[in-house]
């Protein structure tokens, strides 16, 4: 298995892109068990599964904002301080662009404000934009675990990115 650490201690499996999660999960196994000095003497990780977000989704309508270590700016999913919503926002029947907008040096709460400004009106399933805010791993909030890789998945269950093991 290629291994490209992130830095000291992470391990990326690019080898899962475009497998199942079963398959997924033997290769990591396989690569774990024979670098297990590399992984406290594990000889697998739980396989933290994460769905790739879709307009069908019922969280649909939050705009999530990544914010930087101490989770008190919003970094964006780019860094660089720009929040993107991903879809058309439908007002009337009308699909609206809406976004991105600029949160440098703004806290979670001050960009979420801002994002809720610039569009007041609900959608047309009554909802209204709502923000959700994700910090990165090894924070408080978000610590980091030697058991497991977190894997983003699709809609059918394909891994859609390198599962990062944290």
């Amino acid at each position: 298995m290629i291994d490209r650490p992130l830095k000291e201690g992470k391990h990326r499996f690019e080898e899962c892109v475009d497998k199942t999660l079963l398959q997924c999960q033997k290769l990591v196994d396989t690569y774990v068990s024979a670098h297990r000095e590399d992984f406290n003497n594990q000889t697998t990780l739980f396989l933290d599964v994460r769905k790739i977000r879709e307009m069908t989704d019922e969280s649909y309508y939050k705009v999530v904002l990544r914010t930087d270590f101490n989770g008190t700016k919003v970094n964006g999913a780019y860094n660089d301080g720009h929040v993107f919503y991903p879809w058309p926002w439908t007002v009337y029947g009308e699909e609206l662009s809406i976004g991105p907008w600029d949160c440098t040096d703004l806290g979670p709460a001050e960009c979420c404000q801002t994002i809720q400004e610039d569009m007041q009106d609900p959608d047309d399933l009554g909802n209204f934009l709502a923000c959700f805010v994700e910090e990165p791993v090894g924070t408080k909030n978000n610590p980091e675990r030697e058991d497991r890789a977190i894997t983003v998945i699709d809609a059918e269950g394909t891994v859609i990115r390198p599962p990062i093991a944290h």
